[in-house]
């Protein structure tokens, strides 16, 4: 591993919190360009959702398999919310790093919600590097895929991401930043752990209601 990239998995597994953590109010997060896979919805929909999840955890595995589904029928899909995904790989989980640098990848060949659903499923083989046959499942071009994990383009956006989770506080996953995009910069509360649908939900109803017509 070039010394490049060694720096830039230091610096996002520098978080060490664990999975879960107490809501508190957020303050004005000023959002980085996203990539567009890493984002679902209208972009000028009235509420605006950003999480920040590592793929070895199991609380944000319990969110993408519970929770995230309705959420996106309901709110992502009729065009109300606008859901972002960035990554806060823990420093106690050793192969968040290159679970998210994957899950990148794949956004690249535009599979990234697929292939993220799935590397939550086999979080518990990651060990093993079970990625290029991932890949090949998926249909990706696996000589491509491969090519972006050992380039650090993506791992420089993990650490990045990484980055921002720790400049707004947030030190545990999953986590969510649920608001509405003003003049270019996203108010509103964080929200941190796998809660159910319902605590989403009033709060995105909350914020509709409240939004100009």
């Amino acid at each position: 591993m070039s010394p490049l990239i060694h720096a830039l998995l230091a610096a996002a597994l520098a978080v060490t919190a664990g999975c879960a953590a107490t809501p508190e109010a957020m303050p004005t997060e000023a959002p980085a360009a996203a990539a567009p896979f890493n984002e679902l919805g209208r972009p000028d929909a009235p509420v605006t959702i950003v999480e920040y999840s590592d793929l070895q955890c199991p609380y944000c595995a319990r969110h993408a398999a519970q929770t995230f589904p309705e959420l996106r029928r309901n709110y992502v899909d009729t065009g109300k919310v606008r859901y972002v995904a960035r990554d806060l790989p823990l420093a106690m989980h050793a192969y968040a790093v290159p679970a998210a640098v994957a899950a990148r990848c794949a956004g690249e060949q535009g599979r990234f919600w697929e292939f993220r659903d799935a590397l939550f499923m086999a979080r518990g083989r990651f060990g093993d590097e079970p990625y290029a046959a991932m890949a090949r499942e998926s249909g990706l071009d696996v000589e491509r895929f491969e090519a972006c994990r050992r380039d650090g383009r993506q791992a420089a956006n993990v650490a990045a991401d990484a980055q921002r989770a720790r400049e707004q506080g947030i030190a545990s996953t999953p986590a969510f930043v649920i608001g509405r995009t003003v003049s270019g910069e996203l108010s509103g509360e964080k929200v941190v752990g796998a809660k159910p649908y319902a605590v989403f939900a009033g709060k995105i109803e909350a914020l509709l209601s409240e939004a100009p017509r």
